[in-house]
C-alpha cells in the first residue's frame, strides 16, 4: 500500500473547565492490532503547575468498547454500570510533571470502525473527596484504512463504504426498473389515482369536505375538477389525510391537474418510537417530528419515556423520578441524581446537555393534544420489569428487597441493578399510580389513552424466576384491564402474555420468522424489523456515521425496499429512534430523514408499485425540498467513485446534486466529467455531494 500522509485534522474538543490540569488526545491507532483488539493511544499533557502523581480517578463515558487490563498498564480502566467508565494509576504509573506529555496505549475488545466510537464527558476527581473538573479531550478524524475498517475481512458482514462499493450501490438505485406508470409527486403513493383533462384553477375553486360512513377508516378521496375539489371519508383523519395529499400536488406541481384519487392505508398503526431517555430533547423539538409525521400520514408516535438512564415525564405524587431520575453527572450514590450514562459530563444542574431534562405534566398534556389535532395518536412506554434502573434508584429502595440485591445479572447494555422486586408490593402500587396518572393526562388532553406499552423487554437472565415475572406481569394486565387499556409491549412479552390478552406485540427481529410465528399464534403484530426501522443505525458502514450497526445498517432505501410480511394479523409497522448516541436534536432529523420516507410509503402501501428509481426521486426532488423549506436537517447519500484503466467516474443519486472531489490532499474541485489521473502519483480520491444546502459524508477511493 503506498504511503498514506498522516494528516490529523482536529474535530472536536470538550468543553473544559478554565483551569483545567489536564488536557487529553485520543487517537485510534488501529483496529484488530489482534484479533477483536482495538488499540488507542491516550495522550496526557500535564496543563497545571503541580506534578499529577497518584490519587486521582478519570471518570467519562464510552459505549461500545470494553476495556482490556495487561499486567504492568499504567493505567487501569474500568466499567462501572452500563456505558460508565473510570482510569485510575497502578502502581506502574510514573508522575506526570508540570508541562509535560505522556502517550498511554490502551486496548478494548471491539472496533472503533466509526469516528463517534469515543470517550466523552472527561472529569478528574483528585483525591477521595476532590471536586469535579471537566478535561478537555481532542479526537481527529480518520484518514488512514486500518481506522476505518475491521483488519480481518472474514468478520465483515457488511463492506465498508468505499468509493466503487457506493458507486454500485448508486447505480441500483437509479437503474431500477419502473413499475408505476402514473407517478404523483406524493409520499405515500394514491392508490387509486384517475387522471381527468385539463387543470383546476386552484386559486378559485371552492374546496368542499363530505362525510361518507361507506368510506374505510382513514380512507379518503380526493375529486379535483376544473372548479372545485372534493374531499370525501368515513372519519376526520380520513378527511385530514385528503388534505396532506392535496398539499403536496399543490406544492410540487406547476398546475393542478384535474383527476380523481380513492385512496387507504394497508396499516392503521404507521409510527415511530422516539427515545427521549438516553438523551433528551424537549417539547417543541418532539412537535417538529410530530409535524413531518402528519405531512407523510403516519398516526402513532410511541413515546419511551423511561429506562435505566432516565425518567422524563413529571408524575404527580412521584416528584423523586424528575428530581433524581431526569438528571445525570457526578454522584457517588446516585441520591441527587444518577450516573452520567450515554453522555458524560459531570453538571447535572447543566441544562444544555442532554442528559437533563423532563416533560412537565402540563408539557406531556400539551404534546398530546398537539399530536392528536394532527391525527397522530401518543402511546407511552414505560418498559418493564427490566429497564427500571432510573426509577428504582429515584426511589430510594422503595422498589428493591434484599433478595434481589443478591442476584447476580448483566442486563444487554451491561447494568447489574436495572430489574425491580416485583414480588414487592410497593412494585405494583408504583406502575399501577404511573398508568392512572398518565390516563388521566390523556383524558384531560382530549384524546383518552387506549393503548399502553409496558416494554417488557431484555430481562436480564438470573434476575426473577419465572413465577415472579409471570405474577407481576399478570398484576400490570389486571391494572390495564381495570383502565380499559390494550396492552402492547416488546416481542418478548410473549412468553409472559398469552394471545387472549390482544396484547400487540413489536416485532424487532430482522426477518419474517418471529413476526410470522407470532401473527400465526393469534398476537396482533407491528412490524419493527431492526435492519429496515431502526433508525438509530448508522446508513451506512463508514467512519464519519454515527448510529450504531449491531442489527445492521439503515438508509432511506432499506426502509423501503423490502416486502413486509402480510398477514391478517400484521396490523402496523414501527420505526425506532434510540437515542444512546444522540447528542443533538440535529442529529435526531440526521437520523430520522430521509429514512422516514420509507416507512411512510410500506406501511400505507405494503405491496408498493413505486421502483427503486421512483421512489429516490420522490425523496431527492420533493420530499427533501419539503423539508429545507421547513427549516429541518436531513442526510444525504454520499457519491460513488469508479476508476477504470486510469478513468475516475463519480455518480450520485439526484443529477441536481453538485459533487466536490479532491485528489490526495489538494484542494476540492467540482465533478463534471469522467477524467484521468497518474495512478502513480495519487493515493486518495475523496467525493462528497452538495445539494440543498447541506453536504454529505466523504466517499474514499484508495489506489
Amino acid at each position: 500500500m503506498k504511503k498514506i500522509t498522516l494528516f490529523f485534522v482536529l474535530f472536536a474538543c470538550i468543553s473544559c473547565h478554565q483551569n483545567s490540569p489536564l488536557a487529553l488526545d485520543w487517537t485510534l491507532v488501529t483496529n484488530d492490532v489482534e484479533p477483536g483488539i482495538c488499540e488507542v493511544a491516550l495522550t496526557m499533557t500535564n496543563t497545571s503547575h503541580r506534578t499529577l502523581e497518584g490519587d486521582w480517578t478519570l471518570w467519562f463515558d464510552l459505549m461500545s468498547l470494553g476495556p482490556v487490563y495487561r499486567e504492568g498498564d499504567e493505567l487501569k480502566e474500568t466499567r462501572i454500570q452500563g456505558s460508565w467508565h473510570n482510569i485510575q494509576p497502578t502502581e506502574a504509573f510514573q508522575p506526570l510533571a508540570a508541562g509535560q506529555s505522556r502517550t498511554i496505549t490502551m486496548h478494548y475488545r471491539g472496533s472503533a470502525i466509526r469516528e463517534n466510537i469515543i470517550p466523552e464527558g472527561f472529569f478528574l476527581i483528585q483525591g477521595e473527596n476532590g471536586k469535579p473538573v471537566s478535561i478537555p479531550c481532542t479526537y481527529h478524524k480518520y484518514n488512514r484504512p486500518e481506522q476505518m475498517m475491521r483488519q480481518i475481512p472474514t468478520w465483515e458482514k457488511t463492506p465498508y463504504a468505499e468509493g466503487e462499493y457506493v458507486y454500485e450501490y448508486v447505480n441500483h438505485i437509479l437503474t431500477s426498473d419502473a413499475s408505476q406508470p402514473t407517478v404523483l409527486p406524493v409520499f405515500p403513493q394514491p392508490k387509486v389515482v384517475e387522471m381527468g383533462q385539463g387543470f383546476c384553477h386552484t386559486e378559485a375553486a371552492s374546496i368542499v369536505e363530505k362525510m361518507n360512513a361507506n368510506m374505510v377508516e382513514e380512507g379518503y378521496s380526493l375529486i379535483i375538477g376544473a372548479d372545485s375539489i372534493i374531499l370525501e371519508a368515513n372519519d376526520s383523519r380520513g378527511i385530514f389525510y385528503a388534505h396532506q395529499t392535496l398539499r403536496q400536488l399543490i406544492s410540487n406541481m406547476e398546475q393542478l391537474p384535474q383527476m380523481r384519487i380513492v385512496d387507504w392505508p394497508d396499516l392503521h398503526h404507521r409510527g415511530i418510537m422516539l427515545d427521549i431517555v438516553r438523551n433528551y430533547y424537549p417539547v417543541d423539538s418532539i412537535m417538529r417530528v410530530i409535524d413531518v409525521m402528519a405531512n407523510y400520514k403516519l398516526n402513532v408516535l410511541h413515546f419511551h419515556i423511561s429506562d435505566d438512564e432516565a425518567w422524563r415525564v413529571e408524575i404527580p405524587g412521584l416528584p423523586e423520578l424528575t428530581a433524581t431520575a431526569s438528571r445525570r453527572g457526578w454522584t457517588k450514590d446516585e441520591s441527587e441524581c444518577l450516573y452520567p450514562m450515554y453522555n458524560g459530563g459531570w453538571d447535572y444542574m447543566d441544562k444544555n446537555s442532554t442528559a437533563n431534562g423532563y416533560l412537565t405534566r402540563d408539557e406531556y398534556i400539551r404534546l398530546v393534544r398537539y399530536a392528536h389535532e394532527r391525527a397522530i395518536d401518543v402511546i407511552p412506554e414505560i418498559d418493564m420489569p427490566g429497564h427500571m434502573r432510573a426509577c428504582k434508584k429515584a426511589m430510594h429502595g422503595l422498589l428493591t428487597d434484599s433478595v434481589l440485591e443478591q442476584r447476580e445479572y448483566n442486563s444487554a447494555q451491561n447494568y447489574t441493578d436495572n430489574v425491580i422486586a416485583v414480588s414487592n408490593p410497593y412494585a405494583i402500587e408504583f406502575i399501577d399510580k404511573v398508568i392512572t396518572e398518565l390516563v388521566r393526562m390523556h383524558q384531560e388532553a382530549g384524546n383518552p389513552l387506549t393503548i399502553f406499552n409496558i416494554g417488557g423487554d431484555e430481562v436480564p437472565s438470573g434476575s426473577l424466576t419465572r413465577e415472579e415475572h409471570q405474577a407481576y406481569i399478570d398484576a400490570v394486565m389486571a391494572i390495564l384491564e381495570r383502565e380499559h387499556l390494550q396492552p402492547m409491549g416488546w416481542e418478548e412479552i410473549t412468553h409472559f402474555c398469552a394471545p387472549s390478552t390482544h396484547a400487540i406485540c413489536y416485532s424487532w427481529h430482522n426477518g419474517d420468522k418471529k413476526s410470522q410465528e407470532m401473527a400465526d399464534a393469534g398476537y396482533p403484530v407491528v412490524l419493527a424489523n431492526a435492519n429496515r426501522l431502526y433508525f438509530d443505525f448508522a446508513y451506512c458502514k463508514h467512519h464519519e456515521e454515527k448510529g450504531l450497526d449491531w442489527g445492521g445498517f439503515t438508509d432511506e432505501y432499506r426502509s423501503f425496499d423490502w416486502l413486509p410480511l402480510q398477514h391478517d394479523n400484521v396490523v402496523g409497522m414501527n420505526a425506532q429512534l434510540w437515542s444512546e448516541v444522540i447528542r443533538s436534536f440535529q442529529q435526531v432529523e440526521w437520523q430520522i430523514y430521509p429514512k422516514i420516507f420509507g416507512l411512510c410509503e410500506r406501511s400505507w402501501n405494503m405491496r408498493s408499485r413505486l421502483s427503486l428509481a421512483q421512489y429516490n426521486e420522490l425523496v431527492y426532488h420533493y420530499a427533501l425540498v419539503d423539508l429545507k423549506n421547513g427549516g429541518h436537517c436531513f442526510h444525504l447519500q454520499q457519491p460513488g467513485i469508479h476508476l477504470s484503466e486510469g478513468m475516475v467516474s463519480m455518480n450520485a443519486v439526484t443529477p441536481k446534486a453538485i459533487i466536490r472531489y479532491q485528489l490526495n490532499d489538494d484542494e476540492w474541485q467540482t465533478y463534471q466529467a469522467p477524467f484521468a489521473i497518474d495512478t502513480t502519483a495519487i493515493q486518495t480520491i475523496k467525493a462528497k455531494i452538495q445539494y440543498l444546502g447541506l453536504e454529505s459524508n466523504t466517499t474514499w477511493r484508495w489506489l
